[in-house]
């Protein structure tokens, strides 16, 4: 577009903004971006071909840049985005979980005090993560962005058994019994719930078995043989090491014990209080789910420190969009996609796309048949439209003018069928979604007979979102039923097992509000936080009211002494591994990986408020539901 004096040619620019086959798509309205548009046939079955592809194009652009350094090149679209997700995932695995390793080890030496407890954990994660990954590796998954954080979800989730059983350790130590007794103990009081959190923790990742996604599906599965394997080894590897190991010494137990004794009796004592104030802002705060949006934008899955985001927004804001919607449209035999009535109804669906918002370009055999004619008339825009007869003709002599050029792209080899491509910008899935729907019912209504869904790349993604979430909400009620009645079961008793969906269930609602509140857009990983949160959540629910239940019925306690029975107990344990878990998953929010991060986001803000929960909620319902049965020491009794 530059004349000999280097100034921009104003009548070339013109012809150039003002050609519809270009204008918007392949060229910007200012004449100053072009665009190269690539369609990749890439071999079937060859996971790494989408890889290679991309590479072999970037070492041309880079070929490109050095020999014109006076020019800017942009790469995007979703097959460029499918590979840089792959670049994603190992960024992670070489970035976020190193990270998280350091800050969990942090936090291990500066709550445990304990070098032996420290090792004996490190010992169980590490054997944990390698067991479920070799198993992963055996079974063929492959990582990718969506189930490429279960090394670090693992490696976090491992230490919650071990930090019980280490600190049932210490404080039978602190109670005056030796090392190997002490093991033992802790071993008898905490095998149980040890089993029960692993079991129901295992089930609420399981439950993501139901997701449309499978990279979600592996996340479950890989996170769920994970959380079996670091049962095994916290009940049989931990105790061998902790009694080889130094625990040192247990006047900070002692310390830890009075602190969360003192804090059991202040929350009993003001409970009904406590319990209102808690009520009135979980329900202040899970409001916010009405603000929540279960939408995404596959554009905008990976933040702007990647090339590939900054390069899709750039095009975006000068060009075009990288979504494309495609039909397939069959014309009823060979040959028959140049016949009048065919053109008609291509021309028909275009014009429907056009006036829909966030259309940028559509492109057709009648869009190219109408340019054809406008040519023919000496450029003359009136006549863009298609012609009244002859329309066949012209298309069929400008593919023999010009056999490899844009006609071979639209029809297949027999010109049966033809495609129509609709780039789109700045859409969401749900406007896609809705889009595709919308081109369906045109078809259906004014030409059923050559009707053909709307697909392709984006379409997909579109849909994968819905059905996930679609597929999630089902899972989730699985899960409350599968976690509820294995509550049920172990605790034997149908009141208890209901008592505890309310510290279960209040945590994720709270956790989705806030989101709602602050951020209002959520979309694959809110679909699986709340099965996969709930397993994790219910753990604090077993531990507690495992040790309510033993001061109830094996020492007989009243309800409010066995409340202040199981802070000191079991209160320490707890804290620490909200910490612990809140914290990894914390971490796991810096990903590039928009689905990983929020999900890390959303599950440490869930296990933050499960803690307070479990605290402010658990001990009023506890002690109402004891008053209603009798003691425990009566109950005893009579049996």
């Amino acid at each position: 577009l530059l004349g000999t004096d280097g100034t921009l040619d104003q009548s070339a620019a013109h012809r150039i903004r003002a050609e519809p086959l270009f204008r918007g798509w392949l060229i910007s309205h200012d004449g100053n971006v072009a665009a190269l548009n690539l369609n990749l046939a890439l071999p079937p079955g060859d996971s790494a071909a989408v890889d290679r592809g991309v590479a072999g194009i970037r070492a041309l652009i880079h070929r490109l840049e050095e020999a014109h350094p006076d020019f800017a090149f942009y790469l995007t679209g979703p097959v460029v985005g499918g590979a840089t997700f792959g670049e994603a995932t190992k960024g992670d695995l070489k970035t976020i979980m190193p990270a998280m390793a350091a800050l969990v080890l942090l936090l291990l030496v500066v709550m445990l005090r304990s070098w032996g407890g420290v090792i004996g954990t490190l010992a169980v994660v590490i054997a944990a993560t390698l067991t479920a990954m070799g198993i992963a590796g055996w079974a063929g998954y492959v990582l990718n962005p969506g189930s490429a954080a279960a090394p670090s979800i693992i490696l976090t989730l491992a230490i919650a058994d071990s930090i019980h059983l280490i600190s049932g350790v210490r404080h039978a130590m602190a109670r005056g019994l030796e090392k190997r007794a002490a093991i033992q103990e802790s071993l008898r009081l905490n095998l149980w719930p040890i089993f029960l959190t692993s079991a129901t923790t295992a089930a609420g990742f399981l439950t993501m078995n139901a997701s449309a996604s499978p990279p979600f599906r592996d996340l479950g599965n890989v996170t769920a043989i994970g959380v079996a394997a670091a049962f095994i080894y916290s009940v049989t590897l931990l105790p061998a090491l902790l009694s080889l190991l130094p625990l040192g010494r247990t006047g900070r137990a002692e310390i830890d014990q009075k602190i969360m004794a003192a804090v059991g009796a202040a929350i009993v004592r003001r409970r009904w209080p406590l319990f209102a104030v808690m009520t009135v802002v979980a329900l202040g705060l899970s409001a916010g789910i009405s603000q929540i949006d279960l939408d995404d934008r596959f554009g905008e899955y990976l933040d702007s420190h990647y090339e590939f985001r900054r390069d899709t927004d750039f095009v975006e804001r000068h060009l075009t969009g990288i979504d494309l919607i495609e039909h397939a449209l069959p014309a009823g035999g060979q040959g028959r996609v140049i016949d009048a009535d065919y053109l008609s109804i291509l021309d028909g669906l275009g014009e429907w796309y056009r006036g829909q918002p966030g259309v940028v370009y559509v492109a057709s055999l009648a869009e190219m048949a109408k340019r054809l004619n406008q040519a023919r008339h000496g450029d003359d825009t009136a006549f863009y439209r298609l012609p009244d007869t002859g329309a066949g003709d012209l298309l069929r002599q400008y593919a023999a003018a010009a056999p490899d050029g844009a006609a071979q792209a639209l029809v297949d080899g027999s010109f049966a069928i033809s495609r129509l491509s609709v780039i789109l910008r700045g859409m969401s899935s749900r406007q896609i979604r809705e889009m595709g729907v919308g081109a369906d019912a045109w078809l259906a209504q004014n030409a059923p007979q050559f009707a053909a869904p709307a697909t392709g790349l984006s379409m997909m993604y579109a849909q994968v979102s819905a059905r996930n979430i679609e597929g999630m909400l089902i899972s989730t009620g699985a899960a409350l039923l599968l976690i509820s009645a294995l509550l049920v079961f172990a605790l034997r008793s149908p009141l208890l097992g209901v008592i505890s969906l309310l510290p279960n269930l209040a945590p994720a609602a709270i956790a989705l509000g806030l989101w709602g509140w602050a951020v209002g857009e959520i979309g694959l990983a809110g679909s699986v936080v709340t099965a996969m949160t709930l397993g994790i959540v219910v753990d604090n629910t077993i531990h507690f009211l495992n040790k309510f239940l033993r001061g109830r019925r094996d020492m007989g306690l009243d309800a409010p002494q066995a409340v202040r029975h199981a802070f000191e107990s079991v209160g320490g344990a707890l804290t620490i591994t909200a910490i612990v878990l809140a914290a990894g998953f914390a971490m796991l929010s810096l990903s590039g990986f928009k689905v990983n991060a929020s999900l890390g986001a959303l599950t440490a803000i869930t296990l933050a408020v499960a803690l307070i929960a479990d605290f402010l909620f658990l001990p009023p319902l506890l002690i109402a539901a004891a008053g209603r049965k009798g003691s425990g020491a009566k109950q005893k009794t009579s049996t």
